[in-house]
């Protein structure tokens, strides 16, 4: 089975542009948030929530669609990067260890295994 079906259906809810790091200070470090920003709106109640994907590299290089509320973040569905696009992109950011953004190789990427029916 398709690692990425999980995925699909917050396909409408995604947030292309959200990072772990803003995430962090949008949900969880409540006063530390620009409330003039328009592309990262502060929260406002205890229902929102942002959906975004992640690169995780503590251990084989994987993406992961996070769901960060005000009580923390979801795993909602995760899948291993192929050997040759894991492999470049740890050379890109020096074998560093963590949770990092989609680089633009990497977001096509998926973008595109996203849109593949089974």
């Amino acid at each position: 089975m398709n690692e990425l079906n999980a995925c699909r259906q917050w396909l409408n809810e995604i947030n292309w542009d959200m990072i772990h790091e803003d995430a962090v200070t949008m949900f969880l470090e409540w006063g530390n948030n620009n409330w003039r920003d328009a592309l990262r709106t502060p929260v406002r109640g205890t229902d929102d929530y942002s959906i975004y994907f992640v690169i995780d590299t503590w251990e084989e290089p994987k993406i992961v669609l996070m769901k960060m509320t005000k009580y923390g973040s979801t795993t909602l569905c995760e899948k291993r990067l192929p050997e040759d696009i894991a492999k470049r992109y740890m050379e890109s950011i020096g074998g560093i260890k963590g949770i990092h953004e989609l680089s633009s190789d990497i977001k096509q990427w998926l973008e595109n295994e996203l849109e593949k029916t089974e």
